[in-house]
């Protein structure tokens, strides 16, 4: 990024200074029910996901990184060498940066991970990325970009073409009625396990789509 795009990105991080504040504070976003991330039950159970991909060759692939909150704990877990691929065309976040500042805020925010976890961002959409995926196939997927149906059901379908072993996401609830359908035609109405709103699939054998 050139001086005059981080001049444009720090004045924009001002001007949006409140909804900032609002966003990061987490502990009135737990009692709305949302933190910009999975909380710490659904932590617990990504955890465990993540601890039995690293006993499986591959990557894991993150479907939507939104700010990398989510990423920066699977890079934590996964095994240190172990790539890890988080994906986000940057067209979207809650407190209304540009593209460019959000894109150069999550580089920050996941400078670590990148720097000395095996970690990169691929900077497009899922389909782009989908289209030009040329990696062995990943050990585990977790899915929490777009919450529609249609959006799902493209990243449900990526990952059972692919056999990838643990299929995963977020936001299986009530509130998201679009990820619910789509994961229920998958993987048949209760056949997911549930960690919260966190869903995952063991397998791909049991995929109807």
């Amino acid at each position: 990024m050139n001086p005059g795009s981080i001049v444009a990105y720090g004045r924009q991080l001002y001007q949006q200074r409140f909804q900032v504040k609002q966003f990061l504070d987490f502990t009135n976003q737990e009692k709305r029910g949302f933190a910009g991330s999975v909380n710490a039950q659904e932590l617990e159970r990504l955890r465990t996901l993540v601890e039995v991909a690293n006993k499986i060759d591959g990557p894991i692939v993150e479907i939507g990184t939104l700010f990398g909150f989510t990423t920066q704990h699977i890079a934590e877990w996964k095994n240190p060498d172990k790539p890890l691929i988080t994906v986000d065309n940057f067209r979207w976040n809650p407190i209304g940066l540009s593209p460019e500042a959000h894109k150069h805020f999550t580089h920050r925010c996941l400078h670590y991970a990148m720097a000395h976890g095996s970690t990169s961002v691929f900077d497009g959409s899922n389909i782009e990325f989908y289209n030009s995926f040329k990696g062995p196939r990943p050990a585990m997927v977790f899915i929490d970009a777009g919450h529609s149906y249609e959006d799902v059901i493209v990243d449900i379908r990526w990952a059972i073409e692919q056999q990838i072993p643990i299929i995963s996401g977020h936001d299986y609830s009530p509130q998201m009625p679009g990820v619910c359908q789509a994961v229920d035609e998958a993987f048949g109405k209760g056949a997911i396990e549930l960690g919260g709103s966190v869903w995952s699939a063991s397998t791909v054998e049991q995929a109807q789509v």
